[in-house]
């Protein structure tokens, strides 16, 4: 039988889900409805504003308390790469809240509940690892709204991982930079240990994460910069200074 606390959690975990679906269709169709009635240009800068307060509501929702170390770099009119390690899909929403843009995230996001439907609206590059077309086509899409002046969020690690240690970062992404002007942003994220998607499908991380009473990430920022290495150099380069971000993000707990 299960214990007054599981039962606690339980209803937490279902009242969330069901929070989830709701903040996620509401912000859809609402974003939808507004583009019809708002200028062709002024578009864009619409369904980010959406996107944004979606994002930031489905923090509440989970009870996502960030603690940031530092302020974030204000958004500026020209090409942005945010750079991130990867633990949690509370990662995506941290980082759409706080920048906005477009984000390269894993192809089987697109089936996922609730919020694959959403992924796809928001303008997602989707990419299967292990496919190189797939690569080779995310690769482009990125360099398309990098050549447009927007924002792109990537986790260069591949996937998430348990713990502090940031795992080597693929390049793919730094080529799509080739040539552009682009502003880049380390982030180091750290997690209460435990909360991070490791090993379980969506559905239990969701329902796992949804139980909790609160949810704790460090975040950190570092300085942008206009890159000019090479993009070997850059992905080294990056992963030193988002491990030390992550190891400061990691005091903040």
């Amino acid at each position: 039988m299960p214990t007054p606390k599981q039962l606690i959690a339980d209803a937490r975990s279902y009242t969330r889900a069901a929070l989830m679906a709701s903040v996620t269709a509401g912000a859809v169709s609402g974003a939808a409805l507004h583009q019809k009635i708002v200028p062709a240009p002024e578009r864009d800068a619409l369904f980010q504003t959406w996107m944004r307060h979606w994002a930031r509501n489905l923090l509440r929702v989970f009870a996502v308390d960030a603690r940031f170390g530092n302020e974030a770099p204000r958004i500026g009119s020209g090409a942005r790469l945010v750079v991130a390690n990867h633990r949690s899909p509370l990662d995506i929403t941290l980082m759409l809240s706080t920048f906005g843009g477009a984000v390269l995230s894993r192809a089987d996001l697109k089936d996922w509940p609730i919020l694959g439907h959403a992924a796809q609206r928001a303008d997602t590059i989707f990419v299967d690892r292990e496919n190189p077309r797939s690569g080779m086509m995310a690769i482009r899409e990125i360099r398309r709204r990098l050549e447009a002046g927007r924002t792109v969020i990537a986790f260069p690690e591949g996937g998430t991982f348990p713990g502090d240690e940031v795992q080597p970062f693929r390049e793919g992404v730094f080529a799509a930079m080739r040539g552009l002007k682009v502003e880049v942003i380390p982030v180091g994220l750290a997690y209460d240990p435990g909360t991070e998607f490791f090993n379980e499908t969506f559905m239990e991380h969701l329902k796992r994460v949804a139980a909790r009473p609160i949810t704790r990430v460090g975040v950190c920022f570092g300085e942008p910069r206009i890159a000019t290495e090479s993009r070997t150099a850059l992905a080294e380069t990056l992963h030193r200074e988002v491990q030390d971000l992550t190891n400061r993000a990691r005091t903040l707990l």
